[in-house]
């Protein structure tokens, strides 16, 4: 498990709740979900997704 450069979902209208975080966990199963063209470079504005925090306090 490693670290990546933050990423997050630009579907606003979609109601997925990992559509509203941003992720940087390369294991995060939840940033998996993210289409690739809906995948945005950055956090977006967004809270850090809780999955990825677990990830990394699990290291």
């Amino acid at each position: 498990m490693t670290h990546v450069a933050p990423y997050h979902c630009d579907a606003s209208d979609d109601p997925h709740a990992h559509n509203h975080v941003y992720h940087d966990h390369d294991e995060c199963q939840d940033g998996k979900r993210i289409k690739p063209e809906h995948r945005k470079a950055g956090t977006g504005g967004k809270p850090r997704c809780k999955v990825c925090m677990n990830l990394e306090s699990s290291m």
